[in-house]
């Protein structure tokens, strides 16, 4: 006779082991292919109207009060919508041109932006051989110069005659059948002693403007 007995007994669990090291890291993959590019936005309202007359760059180039030199270049791209003392352009029997040119480093305002460069140039037997040009006047209101160390100041030339100074214009063209389209580039260099930092100072830039001149007619109760 077969006898099969079965003892049963109770087991207990183990501890958790340590963990292991962890694998090394997985290859990157593959860069996915880039996005289209989104459109430009569209410009500001009034944006055109303001710049559609040019500009003029200024490069300054000197050492300040304190012994820091510093090279600055900006560019006056802004023209009022009335258009007040943008531009002017006399003459004198078809002999004797004056042109006086002025551009806002930003959207011009009377109060709060009014931050601009001006030069006029008096321009003798205009478009003949031999013209004759003279630099009469350069100024620079409220341009404010930023340096490599955070430190900055305020550039104001209040209507100085370049013709006391070591001065240049050249490379002067004039279309007027491009809207009065003048170009030039001009430089000058102002001595130690007549500017406040004490050192010589370059002033450059070009200046690629479309001219305007004022028309004044008087009708009625209507100024024009």
């Amino acid at each position: 006779m077969l006898c099969i007995s079965f003892t049963s007994r109770l087991v207990e669990a183990g501890e958790d082991g340590i963990n292991g090291i962890d694998g090394v890291d997985g290859k990157d993959g593959i860069n996915g292919t880039n996005g289209q590019d989104g459109q430009d936005g569209a410009d500001c309202v009034g944006f055109d109207e303001l710049t559609l007359y040019g500009y003029i760059n200024l490069e300054i180039e000197g050492i300040r009060s304190d012994n820091q030199a510093f090279q600055d270049t900006t560019s006056f791209k802004f023209t009022p919508i009335e258009l007040d003392g943008y531009s002017k352009v006399t003459t004198a029997d078809d002999i004797l041109y004056t042109f006086e040119i002025r551009g806002y480093l930003s959207a011009p305002d009377d109060v709060y932006q009014n931050s601009y460069i001006y030069l006029s140039l008096v321009l003798l037997n205009f478009q003949e051989e031999g013209m004759e040009i003279s630099f009469e006047t350069f100024g620079s209101s409220q341009n404010p110069v930023v340096g490599e160390d955070h430190k900055y100041f305020i550039l104001n030339a209040n209507a100085i005659n370049p013709i006391n100074f070591e001065s240049i214009v050249e490379n002067f063209t004039f279309d007027s059948s491009d809207r009065n389209h003048a170009k030039y580039s001009y430089s000058i260099v102002i001595p130690a002693e007549d500017n406040s930092s004490g050192h010589e100072l370059q002033v450059s830039g070009e200046v690629d403007v479309h001219l305007l001149e004022e028309f004044r007619f008087v009708y009625s109760k209507f100024n024009f």
